[in-house]
């Protein structure tokens, strides 16, 4: 699937400073665009902004297609205690939120629950569509071209900050999200 990003008017300041305003930007498919900046100039905002982890101060984004997915590879990943690698490359490909959807559902036709059928036809399109069906596969190729020498059952919190920085990497592209930040 191709999709647009817009954003319009967009602004964000860090306590009383304002790192932009009034900002525009069309992202349309194909488009490879570099951000660059002195420290603290509200790139990562920004990008976390686009990505929708945050709200913006002023302004909107818009994807197009409404159901485009956004990617985001943060300057240092999220360790959570007791996450292996394996379930935080899951975390952050959003397959294992879609699993856990696809379980929901399945639970639900399970209890003949109304609409379950239609439900469970949606999560498990959606966990197909995430690439759900052969992560595993991919995630052991994935890290051995990083050069993420560990195993995937590994504890993250566990891993140095290079490894954890490839794990990152890893994820994204693992990832099937239709722009990637």
């Amino acid at each position: 699937m191709t999709a647009t990003l817009v954003a319009k008017h967009l602004a964000a300041a860090h306590g009383e400073r304002s790192l932009f305003s009034g900002l525009d930007l069309v992202v349309a498919p194909g488009d490879v665009i570099g951000l660059v900046g002195v420290n603290g100039a509200g790139k990562s905002t920004l990008l976390r902004l686009l990505a929708g982890l945050d709200t913006p101060e002023h302004g909107e984004i818009r994807l197009s297609p409404p159901t485009a997915t956004v990617g985001h590879l943060p300057q240092e990943p999220e360790r959570r205690p007791g996450e292996t690698v394996r379930d935080f490359l899951a975390r952050r490909t959003g397959v294992a939120a879609a699993q856990s959807a696809m379980d929901a559902a399945t639970q639900a036709l399970v209890e003949g629950a109304p609409g379950a059928d239609d439900a469970y036809a949606a999560a498990l399109e959606r966990w197909l569509d995430l690439g759900g069906a052969d992560l595993d596969e991919r995630a052991e190729e994935t890290a051995a071209g990083l050069g993420l020498d560990v195993g995937l059952d590994q504890p993250m919190t566990g891993l140095s900050g290079g490894q954890a920085a490839r794990a990152g990497l890893a994820s994204l592209l693992l990832s099937r999200y239709d722009v990637f930040l």
